[in-house]
C-alpha cells in the first residue's frame, strides 16, 4: 500500500493534526463522581466562547475555547519515569542519521535516574528488543551503552512491529504512579502500515502516549502525526539529524514536570448546536471525545472547537456545550480527578451588538485553528493525489483566514495567509508526486506483493515547506503555551 493511500485511509482531517479507534471503550464514566479526596487543584478548566452573542433567528457560527491550565511545579519528589525508545535502524538511516540517533539515545540514558525505567527497541526488516524495561542502574547503563553502540543501519522498515514491541515494553515497565511514554523515531514509510491503527487503539486503551519524530523528507508525516495526536503524544518534524538530541532532552524534561496525566476531554453539544468535526476527536453521541495526554507544570493547553448554532429568538440563552475533563493526579497521589465547565451565549437581534461582543483574541485563535485544520486536510488530499479536493479546501481556508486577518488586523494571521498561498502553489507538486507513486504500484506478479512507494517524491524544497507547514499546523491544534 502506498504512503499516499495510507494517509487518505487514516483520514488526517480537520483537527489540533489529534480520530481515536478505541475511544468507545474509554468514554468517561456516567456513574458516581470521581473521588477528589486530597485534590491539590493544580489543574484547572476554563471555557469561553469567541463571542457573547449570536444573531437572532439565523444560523450562527462561532467557537468555544477550552483552556486546560497547570500550576507551577509543587515541591516534592517527582514520579518515576517509564520510557520506551523505539528507534528506526533501517537502511535509510545510514550515515549521519543513525549516528545522531545513537548519540541522542546515549545522552538520554545518562539523564535518567535509578528511579526511572527505560527500554530500547529497534526496527529494520524486523523488530528487536535490545534492552527490556529495566531500572536505570549502573549495570543497566553499561548494557544500554553496549546495545546502542552496536546499532547499525540495515534492512527495510517494519515500524508496526517496532511499535508493538515498544508498547509491550512500556506496559512491562510501568510501576505505581509512573509517567509512561513511548518515543518513536522514523525516517521512512512502514513496510506494512495496516496494523498501526490497531496499535494506536491499544495505546489509547492502556493510557500510553506516543511521541513521534519524523526525520528528513521520506517519512509519512500524516501517519506519524496521527499516531501522536490520537494517543495524546507530541509530533515533531526534524529537518536535520542533529535535532534528535534536543527533542529527546525536551521530551525527558516534559515527563519530569507532569502534573496531570492521561487527560481526556468529553464535549456534549447543547440543543440546536452542532460541534464541527475535529482531527484527534472522536464523534460520540451529540458531542466529541479526545485523548489529550499529559499536562506539565505551567502548561496551558487551548482547544478551540468551532460550532454552528440554530437560529433562536431574540433574548434567548443559547446553551453551547458541556465539557468534562478527567485526568490522574501525578503529584500528590490524589488519584483520578474531574473538572467540568459550561458555555452559553445570548441571542440578539442587533447585528451591531453581536459584532461588538466578539472577543478578538479568541477569534484569532479560532481562525488559526480552522486554518491549521484546513492545512492538514489539504496536504492529506494532495498526498492522496486529489488535487481538486486539496485546492478547494485551501482556497476556502485562505479566504476565511484573510477575512479574519482584515477583521482583526492581526499581523500573524496575515503572515499565515501568505504562507498558505505558498502551500497552495506547492499542492500540485505534492499531488503529482502522489500520482507518480500510485503509477509505480504494480499488481502482484507471481504472487509477490508490490513494494510500497516512497512517501516523498516531490522536489526537496517543496517537501520541506509542506512538512514544516504540517508540523506547525499540528502544533497549532495542540495549542500548548
Amino acid at each position: 500500500m502506498s504512503a499516499t493511500r495510507v494517509a487518505a485511509r487514516l483520514g488526517f482531517a480537520l483537527l489540533l493534526s489529534t480520530a481515536l479507534a478505541a475511544c468507545s471503550s474509554k468514554k468517561p464514566s456516567t456513574g458516581a463522581p470521581l473521588a477528589v479526596s486530597g485534590d491539590p487543584h493544580l489543574v484547572e478548566l476554563a471555557i469561553e466562547p469567541t463571542a457573547d452573542k449570536v444573531l437572532a433567528d439565523q444560523v450562527g457560527e462561532l467557537a468555544v475555547r477550552i483552556r486546560v491550565a497547570a500550576a507551577k511545579l509543587p515541591p516534592g519528589d517527582r514520579p518515576p519515569l517509564n520510557l520506551a525508545l523505539v528507534l528506526d535502524t533501517s537502511g535509510s538511516m545510514e550515515g549521519a542519521a543513525i549516528e545522531a540517533e545513537k548519540r541522542a539515545a546515549r545522552e538520554l540514558v545518562e539523564r535518567l535516574t535509578p528511579r526511572d525505567r527505560v527500554s530500547l527497541v529497534v526496527f529494520h526488516s524486523a523488530a528487536e528488543v535490545l534492552v527490556g524495561a529495566t531500572p536505570v542502574s549502573d549495570a543497566a547503563r553499561k548494557q544500554l551503552a553496549l546495545a546502542i553502540d552496536g546499532i547499525a543501519a540495515r534492512g527495510t522498515t517494519d515500524m508496526a512491529s517496532g511499535l508493538a514491541l515498544g508498547l509491550q515494553q512500556a506496559q512491562a515497565g510501568r510501576v505505581h504512579g509512573s509517567i509512561d511514554r513511548v518515543v518513536l523515531l522514523g525516517d521512512g514509510v512502514p513496510n506494512d502500515p495496516t496494523p498501526i491503527p490497531g496499535l494506536v487503539a491499544q495505546a489509547v486503551a492502556q493510557h500510553l502516549s506516543i511521541t513521534t519524530l519524523g526525520l528528513g523528507i521520506e517519512f509519512d508525516d500524516a501517519l506519524l502525526g496521527k499516531i501522536a495526536s490520537d494517543t495524546g503524544g507530541r509530533y515533531h518534524y526534524l529537518d536535520q539529524p542533529d535535532q534528535v538530541a534536543a527533542v529527546f532532552e525536551d521530551e525527558l524534561l516534559q515527563m519530569r514536570q507532569v502534573i496531570g496525566k492521561n487527560l481526556t476531554l468529553n464535549l456534549v453539544a447543547g440543543p440546536g448546536v452542532i460541534l464541527e468535526p475535529m482531527g484527534g476527536f472522536q464523534p460520540m453521541g451529540n458531542g466529541l471525545y479526545a485523548v489529550l495526554g499529559d499536562l506539565t507544570a505551567g502548561e496551558i493547553r487551548d482547544v478551540v472547537i468551532p460550532l454552528r448554532v440554530a437560529g433562536r429568538r431574540a433574548g434567548a440563552t443559547v446553551e453551547l456545550l458541556d465539557a468534562t475533563l478527567t485526568f490522574e493526579d501525578a503529584t500528590a497521589s490524589a488519584g483520578p480527578l474531574r473538572r467540568t465547565g459550561f458555555a452559553k451565549v445570548k441571542s440578539d437581534a442587533d447585528p451591531v451588538a453581536v459584532a461588538a461582543s466578539v472577543k478578538v483574541a479568541i477569534e484569532i485563535a479560532r481562525a488559526r485553528a480552522r486554518a491549521a485544520g484546513a492545512i492538514l486536510d489539504a496536504i492529506a488530499h494532495a498526498r492522496a493525489a486529489d488535487l481538486p479536493g486539496a485546492l478547494t479546501i485551501i482556497d476556502a481556508a485562505l479566504l476565511e483566514t484573510r477575512t479574519a486577518a482584515e477583521r482583526t488586523d492581526d499581523d500573524e494571521l496575515k503572515l499565515l495567509a501568505d504562507r498558505m498561498e505558498v502551500l497552495r502553489a506547492d499542492l500540485p507538486e505534492l499531488a503529482a508526486a502522489a500520482q507518480r507513486a500510485l503509477a509505480a504500484m504494480r499488481a502482484p506478479v507471481g504472487g509477490v506483493a508490490p513494494m510500497a512507494a516512497p512517501a516523498a517524491a516531490a522536489p526537496e524544497a517543496v517537501e520541506r515547506r509542506a512538512r514544516a507547514m504540517h508540523d506547525e499546523a499540528v502544533g497549532t491544534m495542540r495549542s500548548t503555551h
